[in-house]
C-alpha cells in the first residue's frame, strides 16, 4: 500500500547534501567502504557471541532510574560490567531500546548507560523548544549523577548530536566520542518543508499506524521487524504510549533548530567513531565519509544497515565500536 508519510520522511530527515543515487560514488567514499580500518573483533579475547536479548531486557527494567535533569527527569538504564562506561542516547521516535542488541553483544566488556530523549520513552516531555546546548547539558548532568568524570559518549542521529555537543562544550569530560548515522547539515536557518511536515505530523498523526509504519520505512530495512519481532513491539508500543505534544516538540527542536555539525567538526579532538549505514537514505554516506575527514582524530565505518543500524545490524555495529574502543583506549 502507498505510504504518503514514507515519502514525506526521507527527504524530511535528510541532510540537504543528497546525491544522486544513480550516480556512482567518489573514489574517497569507494576508499572509506573498504573494511581495512579494523580488525576482526571476533580475534581478540573479549568478543562475546550475541545473547537473547530478552534475557537482557530482566536486568535493565531492574535498573532503570529517573535523573533530575535540565530537560527534566529524563530515563537512565544501567546495563553490563566493565571499566570503562558508554552512555549513549537514541534518534527521535526511539528510546533506548534501538541498543539492546549492543549491549546484548557487549555487556560482559563495557558498561552501559542507556538514556530515552526527552518526551520519548519513559522520560518527562519538554515543555517548550530546546537547543542541543540544553541536551548537552542534560547529559552533563546525568554523568554528574553517575559519578563520571569523565565518559564514552554520543548515540544515533539526534543522540549523535547530543554526544558532540557536550565534546564540544565540555571535551575535558569525553574519553571517546561514538556518532551512528548522525545528521550532518541540520540548519534552522534552511530547514526544509518535509521537516516541517513531519514536525507537525508527529503531533497530530503520531498514534496513526499509517505514520507509525512510515517513521519504521525510512528507519529501518524491510525485514528488520520480521526478525526481531521483540524490537518491532517495542518500537510501536513506545509511539503508541507517548504524548504527542511533547514529543512533537522534541522533534521540532531537533529538526528545525538545529546548526550543522559539519562546520564545527574538525573542533573535536577526541577519538570519534563514525558509523554510516550503507542504505541509510536520510544521511547520504559521501556526506558521513567528509565529516570524518575533517575530524582530528577520526574514524569511519561502514555498515549494511539503513538509519537505525545499531537495530538492522546490531553484530556490525557492536563489532566497530569495540574495535574502535580497543584500538584507541586499551592499546
Amino acid at each position: 500500500m502507498f505510504n504518503p508519510f514514507f515519502t514525506t520522511l526521507v527527504p524530511a530527515f535528510a541532510d540537504t547534501e543528497t546525491p544522486n543515487p544513480n550516480s556512482q560514488r567518489p573514489d574517497f567514499v569507494k576508499d572509506a567502504l573498504t573494511p581495512i580500518r579494523y580488525k576482526d573483533p571476533k580475534q581478540n579475547q573479549f568478543y562475546q557471541q550475541p545473547k537473547d536479548i530478552r534475557k537482557i531486557e530482566t536486568m535493565k527494567n531492574n535498573q532503570g532510574r529517573y535523573v533530575k535533569t535540565p530537560l527534566g527527569n529524563l530515563w537512565v538504564v544501567e546495563a553490563g560490567q566493565g571499566s570503562e562506561t558508554i552512555v549513549l542516547w537514541p534518534a527521535i521516535m526511539t528510546d533506548h531500546h534501538i541498543y539492546d542488541g549492543i549491549v546484548s553483544r557487549l555487556e560482559q566488556r563495557f558498561r552501559f548507560l542507556l538514556i530515552d530523549g526527552t518526551g520519548h520513552g519513559k522520560s518527562d516531555g519538554p515543555t517548550t523548544e530546546f537547543s542541543m546546548a540544553d541536551c548537552a547539558n542534560a547529559l552533563s548532568s546525568i554523568l554528574d549523577t553517575y559519578n563520571l568524570d569523565r565518559a564514552i559518549v554520543g548515540g544515533t542521529s539526534w543522540g549523535g548530536l547530543v554526544g558532540a555537543e557536550l565534546t564540544l562544550m565540555h571535551p575535558e569530560r569525553v574519553k571517546a566520542l561514538i556518532l551512528m548515522n548522525t545528521p550532518m547539515n541540520n540548519n534552522k536557518e534552511r530547514f526544509s518543508l518535509s521537516s516541517w511536515m513531519i514536525s507537525i505530523s508527529a503531533r497530530w498523526m503520531l498514534h496513526s499506524r499509517m505514520f507509525q509504519e512510515g517513521v519504521a520505512k525510512s528507519f529501518f530495512q524491510s525485514d528488520t521487524f520480521t526478525q526481531d519481532k521483540d524490537y518491532a513491539d517495542a518500537f510501536y508500543n513506545m509511539l503508541q504510549g507517548a504524548k504527542a505534544k511533547p514529543l512533537a516538540t522534541a522533534v521540532r527542536s531537533v529538526l528545525l533548530r538545529g546548526t550543522p555539525l559539519i562546520d564545527k567538526i574538525d573542533q573535536i579532538t577526541v577519538p570519534t567513531l563514525i558509523i554510516a549505514g550503507e542504505d541509510d537514505e536520510m544521511y547520504p554516506i559521501e556526506t558521513q565519509v567528509k565529516a570524518s575527514l575533517r575530524l582530528q582524530n577520526g574514524f569511519f565505518q561502514a555498515v549494511a544497515g539503513k538509519h537505525i543500524s545499531s537495530v538492522d545490524v546490531p553484530d556490525d555495529v557492536a563489532n566497530s565500536i569495540e574495535s574502535f574502543l580497543t584500538q584507541e583506549l586499551f592499546q
